[in-house]
């Protein structure tokens, strides 16, 4: 049940991931980080009255839709951001989900000492702490604009591009921006986009995927998983 309950987390994000394509293009980037964000409630209120329900069949369910969502914004975040950066700060900004991802873990493992949140009767509540960042998220971010990259290759929308920029860009020539972004979608007429299984059989970038998993095989064998199995198991004992 222990391994489960960790394992499923990263079906989950297998699951979200694959399903990024399909909600960034029909919601955009923002839309799909804020639609998404329903599957945290109904996740952290699965784990959260788990104890109470006497259903550990709660914490694995509430575990798997956490990744799903993990899995969704671990992708479509760093694109948003990307996308609405100037091209000065863009590497940095291109950072800051890593370093908000070593904070939040950070964060975790000082909650989930014994003093804190690490007791047998807290730790629903702890799994369920997810649901405050959120909200947080949730309340400000319906108040940014939608990718300006988005709007005007995908949608179409000049006059809604034009918005976006002058509320991202207050003081750069979004003119040249614009024209860079209209190149670009006249680029990709002339590229043809391929699906997982067909990067995977193209013998052109056969090294640079199997230089990746490779790489992402070696950093799960390195123990990450069991470090963190022995952590949870260490807080419900």
């Amino acid at each position: 049940m222990y391994s489960l309950t960790v394992s499923v987390f990263a079906i989950g994000g297998l699951i979200g991931s694959l399903m990024v394509g399909m909600l960034v293009t029909r919601f955009g980037r923002k839309g799909t980080v804020v639609n998404s964000t329903v599957l945290v409630f109904i996740a952290g209120s699965l784990m959260g009255f788990s104890r109470i329900c006497h259903s550990p069949e709660m914490v694995i369910f509430g575990r798997f839709i956490t990744g799903i969502h993990s899995g969704i914004s671990l992708s479509v975040v760093p694109m948003y951001l990307g996308e609405i950066a100037p091209k000065n700060l863009r590497g940095f900004i291109g950072l800051m989900p890593s370093i908000f991802i070593c904070i939040g873990v950070f964060s975790a493992q000082l909650l989930g000492l014994h003093e804190l949140l690490g007791k047998e009767e807290h730790w629903p509540l702890f799994l369920s702490l997810v649901v405050i960042p959120t909200f947080v998220q949730l309340m400000l971010l319906p108040w940014f604009p939608e990718s300006p990259r988005y709007l005007l290759i995908e949608k179409h929308n000049v006059h809604a591009t034009i918005t976006a920029l002058k509320w991202y860009r207050a003081r750069c020539n979004i003119q040249a921006e614009i024209e860079e972004m209209q190149e670009e979608q006249r680029s990709l007429f002339s590229v043809e986009t391929v699906s997982v299984w067909q990067l995977l059989l193209d013998p052109t970038v056969r090294w640079q995927v199997l230089s990746v998993v490779v790489i992402n095989i070696g950093m799960q064998l390195s123990g990450i998983d069991a470090v963190r199995l022995c952590l949870l198991l260490h807080m419900t004992a």
